[in-house]
């Protein structure tokens, strides 16, 4: 049986150990192994059913440590670390060959950042280790923003749980990469388009498709196991008074912030309801929005219209 604890020096020993334990981020729950052990490392994607195919995120204590770990880091990276680091950002980088080809998918580089979290920075100092932390649950599932999060996907399967409490972000960490001098997000998140761009100047976005590079690229993620469905807010009424749909009200929150904060902890509550469907709108596509876009986006099996009364189902 998985035990919650709140114990940083056994979570640190565990790690150091090549066990797993979830540790809380600022963004939500990791499942962590030391990133330098190959075959802790492979534990993560067993545990979480994973395919190998999608890199990890490593997560270390300090720019310094960021050095040890990737090679040929720009400027303009440097001058992302100095605003945003410690923080929910994450570099795509040329990797050093320290780093196992297991964490980087086979690619040349790899995903690295500097979490913001006390209790995840504590475990980093303890251990002197880089730690891989994926969100820790099931792949493809909802992300788990609290220990019990945690508990209700991987119980049994891991045998610690670090509580932090709730995940204060509440959505993962942009993803940002540095190829053929252009800047560009791979994922949105916390830190927008427009925050980055005050720093180091025009950004490029990729698109929902296209290789695989970086965590969270993959069509269907973050999906509750009821099918949840994408409407203009506008048609959201019609589907209120429905028997056996849930509805997942993005304009309750006057805050994107606070939106985004208890996004999958909504997603999570109404999936446990036992509704047929979840039916939800997109936010203005700006700011924090775009992050909130891309978790509902591919959080959705598809789109839902109604046409005369009747329900049709637009898959992705």
């Amino acid at each position: 049986m998985t035990k919650i604890i709140k114990d940083v020096e056994t979570a640190a020993r565990e790690i150091s150990a090549g066990n797993l334990v979830a540790l809380p981020t600022e963004t939500v729950y990791g499942l962590g192994a030391n990133a330098l052990d190959a075959d802790a490392v492979l534990k993560i994607y067993e545990v979480k059913e994973r395919p190998k195919f999608n890199p990890l995120i490593v997560h270390v204590h300090s720019v310094n440590d960021i050095e040890k770990y990737a090679s040929n880091i720009p400027e303009v990276v440097y001058n992302l670390m100095e605003e945003f680091s410690p923080g929910p950002i994450t570099y795509i980088l040329e990797r050093k060959d320290i780093i196992p080809d297991i964490v980087c998918a086979g690619l040349e580089t790899v995903a690295i950042r500097i979490p913001s979290h006390e209790l995840f920075r504590e475990v980093l100092e303890l251990t002197g280790l880089p730690v891989s932390a994926p969100s820790a649950n099931r792949f493809g599932r909802v992300s788990p923003t609290s220990a019990e999060d945690v508990l209700k996907e991987l119980d049994g399967r891991i045998e610690y749980i670090l509580d932090g409490g709730k995940c204060e972000i509440g959505i993962e960490s942009t993803v940002v990469s540095y190829v053929n001098d252009t800047l560009e997000i791979l994922r949105p998140g916390y830190i927008s388009k427009e925050d980055i761009e005050k720093v180091a100047g025009k950004v490029e976005e990729r698109s929902t498709s296209g290789k695989i590079n970086s965590p969270g690229m993959i069509k269907y993620h973050y999906s509750p196991r009821t099918p949840l469905y994408i409407t203009g807010y506008e048609n959201m009424d019609k589907y209120r008074d429905m028997e056996n749909i849930g509805i997942l009200d993005v304009k309750r929150y006057d805050d994107i912030k606070e939106l985004a904060v208890n996004l999958f902890s909504e997603m999570r509550e109404l999936d446990e309801r036992g509704y047929n469907y979840i039916v939800t709108s997109k936010v203005k596509n700006e700011g924090i929005g775009r992050a909130v876009n891309d978790r509902l986006y591919r959080a959705a099996r598809g789109f839902i219209l109604n046409v005369n009364n009747e329900m049709k189902f637009i898959e992705k």
